[in-house]
Parts: structure tokens; C-alpha cells; sequence
């Protein structure tokens, strides 16, 4: 890992899944098993898996704070190191294995239907990382709508 790059490798109960990998700094597509160069950022790192037969796999992976770069850049850099790291993503960090599961999808007629949407936290949490999902394109507004209801029931 070097500045604000690193790689992540995500897996799949089934090999050959698409996963795109998305935040603001941009959009990464990897097939199971394998890995992406991803751009760090603040924002979590949303990942959908897809596979034909199954149901897609969605999760809103979060960025975590490097707290060793960030005291190192405050004592050598001064404020505006720090400042310039977390702009450009590289105060941060996601984890570098991400798994997730597909269900097999048993109504060949509706192909493609999304699974329940992994997240974490409390329930704020939880919604902030939906919306987070649906700006981002992760989720259709379908998708959106029927996961924050589960939630808020």
C-alpha cells in the first residue's frame, strides 16, 4: 500500500461473481476471487456482487482513521499535511479482504434481486450508510426503499 492506494481482495461463496467497488474517488470492477487497486477516501466503500442465477450481494464497507499517519503528519507536517491526507484519502484506510455471500436466486423470473443489504452500527449508522449506497448508484431506489423499511420496522 503506498499513499492513497491499496489493495483490497474480495471473495464469493461462488467463484466468477462482478463486484464493483465504489466511493467518491471512483468506481473498481473485480471478478471473484480477486483484487482491485482501490483509491482510499473517508467516505465507506460500497461493494455489490453480482452473479447471473443469484442474488446480488451489497455491502457499504467503512473507512477507517490510520491514526499513525495521521499523528506522524501532524508532528512533521504540521496541520497542513494532515489537512492534504485527508483530502486526498491517504489518512485512511479500508479493511483488505472483503467476503461476501450470494444466495441462490430460486424465481428464474426475477433474476437479479438483491439480498439483504450488510450493515453495521446503530440504526443512524445504518441508515447513513443506505442513503450512502443509493447516492453512490449502489442501489436502485427499489433497493433503497425496501432495505430502510426492513430497517425502521
Amino acid at each position: 500500500m503506498s499513499g492513497n492506494n491499496q489493495p483490497i481482495n474480495v471473495a464469493t461463496n461462488v467463484s466468477n461473481a462482478k463486484c464493483t467497488l465504489t466511493n467518491e474517488k471512483g468506481s473498481w470492477t473485480v471478478q471473484t476471487p480477486g483484487s482491485a487497486v482501490v483509491t482510499n477516501s473517508r467516505e465507506n466503500l460500497s461493494v455489490r456482487c453480482e452473479k447471473n442465477g443469484y442474488q446480488s450481494a451489497i455491502v457499504s464497507v467503512p473507512s477507517k482513521h490510520k491514526d499513525s499517519a495521521t499523528w506522524g503528519n501532524v508532528v512533521l507536517g504540521g496541520g497542513i499535511g494532515y489537512i492534504w491526507d485527508r483530502k486526498t484519502g491517504a489518512a485512511f484506510i479500508y479493511p483488505s479482504t472483503i467476503n461476501l455471500t450470494l444466495i441462490k436466486d430460486d424465481n428464474s423470473t426475477t433474476s437479479n434481486q438483491t439480498s439483504d443489504v450488510k450493515l453495521s452500527g446503530s440504526t443512524v449508522e445504518q441508515l447513513k450508510q443506505l442513503n450512502d449506497l443509493f447516492k453512490s448508484g449502489v442501489l436502485t431506489e427499489e433497493e433503497f426503499t425496501k432495505a430502510k423499511k426492513k430497517l425502521l420496522n
